[in-house]
């Protein structure tokens, strides 16, 4: 009934790794924390800092889109993509550097959690 279940022992120090899981997200979720992911949107006018679980951080506006010396004034709808372009960049390293440590931490913990890696990727929007 319970073949391929394998040894017990491994069993048991998967249960025991598994109760310290809670400290150990937490810890790395204060790292993640002050983690910094910068992007810049595609008109490099706009930079935004998220930390690592996604929080933004500061949003950077270039001179130039305010008509600064000898520029003229970007568009509404134009300073509004790329605000989001480079939000929605940051967001994206955000997830990674997220996944990355996920990944990590369930690597020194030595849990061989099947489907681990199909999951970091689907949470990062990858293929698996």
């Amino acid at each position: 009934m319970f073949k391929g279940l394998g040894n017990l022992g491994n069993i048991a120090s998967m249960i025991g790794k598994l109760q310290d899981l809670p400290q150990q997200m937490q810890a790395l979720n204060d790292r993640m924390k002050s983690e910094r992911v910068t992007a810049s949107s595609n008109c490099g006018h706009v930079s935004v800092t998220m930390n690592g679980v996604g929080e933004v951080q500061s949003v950077d506006v270039s001179p130039e889109v305010f008509g600064g010396e000898g520029s003229t004034a970007v568009a509404p709808e134009t300073l509004a993509q790329a605000i989001q372009d480079a939000t929605n960049s940051a967001g994206a390293g955000a997830k990674q550097l997220y996944a990355g440590a996920v990944g990590q931490l369930a690597n020194d913990l030595d849990l061989n959690i099947p489907g681990m890696d199909g999951l970091l990727s689907s949470l990062t929007g990858g293929n698996g």
